[in-house]
């Protein structure tokens, strides 16, 4: 029985939910099921503990930020075994995770260490002379972040390391479906040296915790990621305070007439199906120049029918269960809608809980759901192609975010395709899928996606101040 982290003490709660092991539909543990008064009390905490992140120095904060990174790699078998036991994925996936949330927790502490202030000049204006000014920056005070089930360590680390670099206390809601590695986390932040007020895990249902926390006053900034309908939802209770949302994506991949079928299908293998198609640049649609088309599917055929579900924590599986049987029925019920309406099978489509067999449909209609939303499981849309014209109609259709690949010998058509693509991401002969948390991050708000490397989010998770100086007689 895991209870909560609130403000360094364990809380219980007079009901308790079930982590269910996704392979054996087997309980991993339980969890206490938090509401509002959790929330309330948490929040008490966090600002008194916002007031002891104020007074840690950058270099403390650092310091606490490359502890919980080596404390991470310390225990990285038995986080990555919990990893898997709680969300399915391969125990391989779940070491690669591991080891993104301790780079994450590291990048922010070298961030500490860079310039936080922007000299402004007053001079400048016509009233301005002998004055001197700049933006310093300040934490937001109080953090509330809502986590998806896919990536929950990674997740965590990307939401709570820029905001301990900024000098805010953390409140973090892991989805129902994980949340044993993130309160793991946290009792790791606490042996680092984080103040104990200034950090709270609560674990319980989202629309219960997810709805309170967005509606608190004295929570500052709200982030989320997870799907789109329940994201836009939440500034309806948030009101006017800073909301960040990472919602749903889609992945694809163009095949030009010039790229390697082989080393094509290769990834697709990789990037379709890793996770089960569970992450948000996971490779759902493909397109695939007519002249290569044939040689694509055949050779992405080959390669899909040797991947094979089994025992996640085996090294040997390669395709895991999906999260819940309401994701499996989910999936079945979107690629059996595209297939009542014209796509064709080419293999797979059929569910064998707790998996999804690995599919690949072609001629998918464009009026799906299958077609127009993430699926979140381990399916691939083959479409073939003549033209750019035709491709890049095709492309900026999507009313949801596009990671997109392409991959091509002809520079030029990269450059074109890459510039006209309205799309999230555009790489270049590499997946969508490369993690690159060290380069850029994606928030996504309504109407608009920032794209942000560490320094960037740390600033997000603060606020500028103006400190100006008028003139001082000295003589």
């Amino acid at each position: 029985m895991q209870k909560m982290l609130i403000g360094g003490h364990l809380v219980g709660a007079d009901e308790w939910l079930e982590v269910l092991n996704p392979y054996t539909r087997e309980p991993v543990d339980h969890v206490a099921r938090g509401g509002a008064t959790h929330v309330d009390q948490a929040v008490a905490l966090a600002r008194h503990g916002a007031e002891k992140m104020r007074e840690l120095s950058l270099s403390q904060r650092a310091a606490i930020l490359k502890h919980v990174a080596e404390l991470i790699r310390q225990e990285r078998q038995s986080l990555a075994t919990l990893l898997t036991l709680e969300t399915g994925k391969l125990i391989g996936e779940s070491r690669i995770e591991v080891e993104r949330a301790a780079m994450v927790f590291e990048l922010a502490a070298e961030a500490c260490h860079h310039p936080r202030a922007t000299q402004f000049p007053p001079e400048s204006f016509t009233d301005g002379a002998s004055r001197f000014g700049f933006w310093a920056r300040e934490p937001m005070g109080v953090v509330a972040s809502i986590l998806a089930f896919n990536l929950p360590l990674a997740q965590a680390a990307q939401k709570t390391a820029p905001a301990i670099a900024a000098g805010n206390a953390i409140i973090l809601k892991p989805s129902t479906e994980a949340p044993l590695t993130v309160l793991r986390l946290g009792l790791l932040l606490y042996r680092a040296g984080m103040p104990p007020e200034a950090l709270s895990i609560l674990t319980g249902k989202g629309e219960e915790l997810g709805h309170a926390l967005a509606a608190h006053p004295l929570i500052q900034t709200l982030t989320f990621t997870g799907s789109r309908e329940v994201g836009l939802s939440l500034p309806v209770y948030a009101g006017a305070k800073r909301i960040e949302m990472e919602l749903d994506t889609v992945g694809g991949l163009v095949a030009a007439e010039t790229a390697d079928p082989e080393h094509v299908a290769e990834v697709i293998t990789c990037c379709g199906f890793m996770m089960a198609g569970q992450s948000p640049s996971s490779i759902q649609h493909v397109w695939a120049h007519a002249r290569i088309f044939d040689a694509l599917r055949d050779a992405l055929l080959q390669r899909v029918a040797a991947l094979r579900c089994g025992d996640p924590m085996e090294e040997g599986a390669t395709l895991p269960p999906l999260i819940h049987p309401h994701a499996l029925e989910r999936v079945e019920r979107w690629v059996q809608e595209a297939i009542q309406h014209g796509a064709k099978a080419l293999t797979g489509a059929k569910a064998e809980p707790p998996f999804y067999l690995p599919t690949v449909l072609t001629e998918t209609p464009v009026h799906t759901t299958l077609y127009n939303e993430a699926v979140f499981g381990p399916v691939v849309l083959l479409h073939a192609y003549e033209s750019p014209a035709e491709l890049l109609n095709r492309l900026n259709r999507f009313s949801i975010g596009l990671r997109l690949a392409i991959y091509t010998r002809d520079i030029a058509e990269a450059f074109e395709l890459a510039r006209h693509a309205r799309a999230l991401s555009v790489h270049v002969n590499d997946s969508p899928s490369l993690p690159i948390d060290p380069i850029i991050r994606g928030d996504m708000q309504e109407h608009h996606m920032c794209f942000e490397d560490m320094l960037q989010r740390i600033d997000r998770l603060s606020q500028a101040k103006y400190i100006g100086f008028g003139r001082m007689a000295l003589f």
